[in-house]
């Protein structure tokens, strides 16, 4: 189907996740972020990948049809309608249904697409289709129970479909089912060995359990499939990170930046590892990269002030607070430092 098709391209959406430590140094590991969003995606395709596809061709009819035409085509995706009044045929095919099921999802109208859904399976009640794109508008609307309780129709239809295999973990992971959800990417993994979101996503939830080494394990063979695979590349810094590998966590912050360099996470969370190592002109230089990036990344700003200060730079470091809080004036972490930097040199 091909919603699956676009899995690997939808899983590299990214988004940051930022947290603050009581040490006065800011950390960020976008992971759990990343993952969540990645996750949603995956499991609610029809929103993000199609409106895209949909909005290319639209571009291309107003290049070679007539405004008039294009203006008739977007009111006919307007007024599709499942409603019973509505319709004025009384005999549709199922499949008719479906496809205007499909059509309703790729405008984000999932309670109208259920409707549709229903219809066709009202028709014939054995259609792994439309079980499969029901579960999908629920989960859009957050129903994860009902969204399970249409995954599982469609999979009792067809047991190995890997495409509901994959989204009925994503909903079981929301429920937080977490045997489930590792039970289900394990039958994705079965039917499809190199589905590079299953392997992650059953990284994402060993992780979450807190059980390191079979989350690297998924993690890696990820990047091993798919170097560029850069969430993966994420989830194995965060973890070594934390068991205080910092080798190995300089070594996938900086797989990110070889193959994206333009991720100022990644040069920010590689700034952060040389900081903790007491490297500090070289989490200048990393901390740099990430500000020529997103000038006004507040917490790269802070924590460049804690290397300054590393090196006994007060004055560079005072500067860099400064602008930490000139970006963000509510950012507490700069002003305590900031304050505690002054009272340390007025004291002097």
């Amino acid at each position: 189907m091909h919603y699956v098709r676009n899995l690997t391209i939808l899983s590299l959406v990214f988004s940051s996740f930022l947290t603050e430590m009581n040490t006065g140094v800011s950390s960020a590991y976008p992971i759990e972020a990343l993952a969540e969003r990645q996750n949603m995606l995956a499991a609610n395709m029809a929103a993000k990948s199609r409106p895209r596809q949909e909005n290319r061709q639209k571009k291309y009819y107003a290049l070679n049809i007539s405004a008039e035409l294009s203006n008739s085509l977007k009111k006919y995706e307007e007024n599709i309608s499942c409603l019973a009044e509505d319709i004025k045929q009384k005999s549709i095919h199922y499949q008719a249904w479906i496809n205007r099921g499909i059509s309703l999802q790729n405008l984000d109208r999932y309670q109208d697409s259920i409707a549709c859904f229903d219809r066709a399976i009202n028709l014939k009640s054995d259609l792994e289709e439309a079980w499969y794109r029901r579960g999908i508008s629920l989960n859009h609307m957050q129903q994860y129970d009902r969204a399970f309780f249409a995954y599982s129709k469609a999979l009792d239809l067809n047991p190995n479909n890997y495409a509901v295999w994959y989204n009925q973990g994503n909903v079981l992971k929301k429920l937080g089912e977490y045997d489930g959800a590792i039970a289900a990417y394990d039958r994705v993994i079965s039917i499809q060995p190199d589905s590079l979101v299953a392997w992650y996503s059953r990284g994402e939830i060993f992780e979450k359990l807190e059980k390191y080494e079979q989350a690297i394990i998924a993690y890696q063979k990820v990047t091993t499939m798919e170097p560029e695979y850069y969430l993966a590349w994420y989830g194995q810094g965060n973890i070594f990170n934390k068991l205080q590998k910092y080798d190995e966590a300089l070594f996938a912050y900086e797989q990110i930046i070889k193959s994206h360099p333009e991720h100022y996470q990644a040069w920010y969370n590689k700034g952060n590892v040389l900081l903790t190592l007491g490297k500090y002109q070289e989490a200048i230089s990393a901390y740099n990269s990430a500000l020529e990036i997103n000038p006004n990344y507040d917490l790269a700003w802070n924590n460049r002030g804690a290397a300054f200060e590393g090196l006994k730079d007060y004055t560079t470091a005072l500067m860099s607070y400064t602008q930490a809080i000139k970006v963000n004036p509510k950012y507490q972490t700069a002003l305590n430092n900031r304050r505690r930097l002054l009272m340390k040199l007025s004291s002097q």
